[in-house]
């Protein structure tokens, strides 16, 4: 079965200069063909206005020998007959494959015709009147026969030469004509073939320095272009897979902040369970039923208490895959709230104002990272007393939730508000944070396909808005 050529980029490249030198190359030989034939068509032409004009000289010396009987009229007769035998005897040479051999050959024998003719009329008894007019009659139609047909082989060449200059031209319009639409056509598979994948490519870049990993769709061309979105591609992938464990990181590093809260959180109910323990077996010789009931059920309640708060801490730090799924988003921000009460201080007070009934499509994990480095970030802003709010509404217009999380802090000065969202860029002494938070928010957020941005004013707190889409 037949399967067509498939060349790479440069191979086409090459190929249609190829073409286009031959082509070249072809237009080159057919001009200069029509050209060296027309220049053959030119000599052959003068040639014939030479014979026109001997023709001529042969006519004129006939009728000062009829007029005058001269002996020299005779001789310059013959001798133009002879040179006109002779001129087309040369164009009969050139012309041997041309149209117009065979008007020459009709010249010639016209022309021995006649100088038989004129012989006989000068070997012919003067004593005959009626014998000498028939000859005349013949001499002077045959030298008119002579006349017309080298006219009409001027005439001939003439229209010749026209046709060939004319088919030039044509010529000439017709290549000028390819040449500029291969110059429109050479320049447009050049855009389209590497341009315009390159486009895509400069948009897929900056969505990748947005947060938004987006893979490229590759079109079946088999050549360069198709390899370097391929690659494309598989740094793409790459970098999410960067991206991931960049949130990985930065959550172990959470973990870590995480850990003397979740250790004093979890203190609590574990001195709960040991007193309960403690009364249930001083009571158990009193054979008091109820109050071992009781005792039994607050540690079982304590016991839950402790795996929640263990569940918590694990679902944050366990590595899964970004996925979304249609979540109740007051659920995300109970739960990051309860992971990162044990780190803020008592006189902090955090308020969650949204709705119950609130769900959009999100990754659960990501973004519970998202509002607990906030309200981290938010409760270090915040020197003694004060407040966090998260709050959220559904945007109908645009079809979205507009979150907002707002404290009362010292603000964030102007001048590095345009930096806030770099990667390790952080405002906090060395060692006491990476600069990675906010980056890692701003990824999350693009990769959400939703939008973050920040309002403050220095000593007056600072306030982040998160758009994401609900559909």
């Amino acid at each position: 079965m037949f399967r067509p050529l498939r060349l790479s980029l440069i191979g086409r490249f090459k190929f249609i200069h190829i073409c286009y030198v031959i082509g070249i190359l072809i237009i080159g030989y057919i001009s200069y063909e029509d050209l060296r034939t027309a220049e053959e068509k030119l000599q052959i032409m003068g040639l014939a206005y030479k014979l026109n004009n001997i023709i001529l000289e042969v006519r004129r010396y006939e009728k000062n020998y009829l007029l005058y009987n001269t002996p020299q009229a005779l001789h310059e007769n013959a001798k133009f007959i002879d040179l006109a035998l002779k001129t087309q005897r040369d164009m009969s040479d050139k012309v041997e494959k041309l149209k117009v051999a065979p008007m020459l050959e009709e010249l010639s024998s016209h022309i021995e015709t006649y100088r038989r003719s004129f012989r006989q009329f000068t070997r012919a008894d003067p004593t005959s009147p009626d014998l000498h007019k028939d000859i005349i009659e013949k001499i002077r139609l045959q030298g008119q026969q002579m006349v017309e047909l080298s006219e009409h082989l001027v005439k001939f060449e003439h229209t010749q030469i026209y046709s060939i200059l004319k088919e030039l031209k044509q010529q000439l319009v017709i290549w000028a004509t390819i040449a500029i639409l291969l110059s429109i056509l050479i320049p447009f598979l050049i855009f389209s073939r590497i341009f315009d994948p390159l486009t895509v490519i400069k948009k897929a870049t900056k969505d990748i320095a947005l947060g938004r990993f987006k893979k490229l769709e590759i079109p079946a061309t088999r050549d360069e272009m198709q390899q370097v979105m391929e690659a494309f591609n598989t740094m793409v992938q790459e970098l999410e897979h960067r991206q991931d464990q960049l949130v990985q990181s930065k959550k172990l590093s959470s973990i870590g902040t995480l850990t003397a809260g979740v250790a004093h959180q979890l203190n609590n109910p574990l001195n709960n369970i040991s007193t309960s323990c403690q009364i249930a077996i001083d009571d158990l010789e009193s054979n008091d039923q109820e109050l071992i009931r009781r005792m039994l059920k607050n540690i079982e309640q304590e016991t839950h208490r402790a795996r929640d708060i263990v569940k918590g801490l694990l679902e944050f730090s366990r590595l899964q895959e970004f996925t979304l799924r249609p979540s109740t988003l007051v659920n995300i921000v109970n739960r990051a709230v309860e992971l990162v009460k044990s780190q803020i201080p008592a006189d902090i007070i955090i308020t969650v104002n949204v709705p119950k009934d609130l769900v959009l499509p999100v990754d659960i994990q990501r973004m519970q990272e998202v509002f607990l480095n906030l309200l981290i970030n938010a409760s270090q802003s915040i020197e003694h007393q004060g407040t966090i709010t998260i709050s959220a509404r559904v945007d109908e217009q645009e079809n979205s939730v507009l979150i907002e999380i707002t404290d009362t802090g010292q603000g964030i000065p102007t001048e590095i508000r345009g930096q806030l969202f770099d990667p390790f860029y952080t405002t906090k002494e060395e060692g006491k944070g990476t600069g990675l938070g906010l980056s890692v928010v701003y990824g999350i957020i693009q990769r959400h396909h939703g939008e973050i941005s920040v309002e403050s004013t220095p000593g007056e707190g600072a306030s982040f808005h998160i758009k994401l889409p609900l559909g």
